[in-house]
């Protein structure tokens, strides 16, 4: 079901800050740290081995359109937070990207069963222009949540707003509410 004022659309729309990093696959790390247990550092071949999670779900762009069934390939957000053991006052995560991007989300929607690191897009690697290497998905909030090429996420006890937040931007982002903006 597509939310109260969007539109379909047949692609996905290239949205960034005004430039694609160039990230060489084999020099990406990404840095899964704050309140937990396990920090880690992983490298694409370590996301490639753990993942084999699929999702399917429809894609809310905040400037008023919708792809619907769209499907990301890659590691379910939850394995990874089950990896680094994120600590019970952990509430939070912002997540920062290789373009200095972040987005910031509750860690309930982390750990949601259709929120994903993808790596894959309509079952091909991931492009540069949406995300390559890796794109945390979470489809219940509108896009500027799924942050492209994440290079960190980190586990808070305190909300910290990401970019887009910080300009006004709605911090619960529900496509389904229309929360646009604060």
């Amino acid at each position: 079901m597509i939310p109260p004022n969007q539109k379909k659309s047949d692609d996905l729309i290239q949205l960034d800050l005004g430039y694609v990093p160039d990230v060489d696959v084999e020099d990406y790390r990404l840095t899964i740290k704050g309140l937990v247990d396990n920090p880690a550092v992983l490298t694409y071949e370590d996301i490639v081995k753990i993942g084999n999670d699929k999702v399917i779900g429809d894609f809310h762009c905040v400037t008023g359109w919708t792809k619907e069934s769209v499907e990301w390939e890659g590691v379910l957000s939850k394995k990874l937070a089950a990896i680094v053991k994120p600590y019970k006052n952990a509430k939070y995560v912002l997540i920062s990207s290789y373009d200095g991007y972040t987005t910031n989300i509750d860690i309930d929607f982390l750990l949601k069963d259709n929120s994903i690191l993808a790596i894959k897009y309509g079952g091909k690697v991931l492009t540069p222009e949406h995300g390559f290497p890796a794109r945390l998905i979470i489809p219940d909030k509108y896009a500027y949540k799924s942050a492209k090429w994440v290079k960190t996420i980190t586990f808070l006890d305190k909300e910290e707003l990401g970019y887009w937040e910080q300009r006004g931007y709605s911090n619960s982002a529900d496509p389904f509410k229309e929360e646009r903006y604060a």
